[in-house]
């Protein structure tokens, strides 16, 4: 189930196109029966979800953040850390493909991932040593 909407009806229609294809049969169906207080609850539902993907991925931010300070003290470079958040940053932006609703996690998402990259940047021998690199 997904908002009616362009964007989504040529998702739904790609998709029924690539099933016959492959010999399978897909059915396109437009339901229009929720009421207010159902269309409330299948955004908050949606936008629930949405926070809760969001907030993993600001999690997983600032763990890699968290590990990459700890191998610089090591002495190990920050390459495979600066890999991961730039996979972060592409999850991301797929998942805003699919928060239909604007859930408001995505922001703290975005920038924890921003903040991680900032911190991380090459060159910048003392970055994680900044306090914005600890603040969570």
């Amino acid at each position: 189930m997904l908002p009616a909407d362009a964007k989504t009806r040529e998702a739904f229609e790609w998709l029924a196109e690539e099933i016959g294809e492959q010999g399978g049969t897909a059915f396109l169906w437009e339901a229009l029966s929720l009421d207010e207080p159902q269309n409330r609850e299948l955004v908050r539902r949606f936008r629930t979800e949405a926070d809760g993907r969001y907030a993993a991925l600001a999690r997983s931010a600032e763990k890699i953040l968290r590990s990459a300070a700890r191998s610089r003290r090591r002495g190990v470079g920050i390459d495979a850390a600066l890999r991961q958040l730039e996979g972060l940053g592409r999850a991301i932006r797929l998942e805003r493909r699919r928060d239909y609703f604007r859930a408001p996690g995505r922001a703290e998402a975005e920038t924890a991932v921003a903040a991680a990259l900032a911190n991380l940047e090459p060159g910048d021998e003392h970055a994680l040593d900044h306090p914005a690199a600890s603040a969570h």
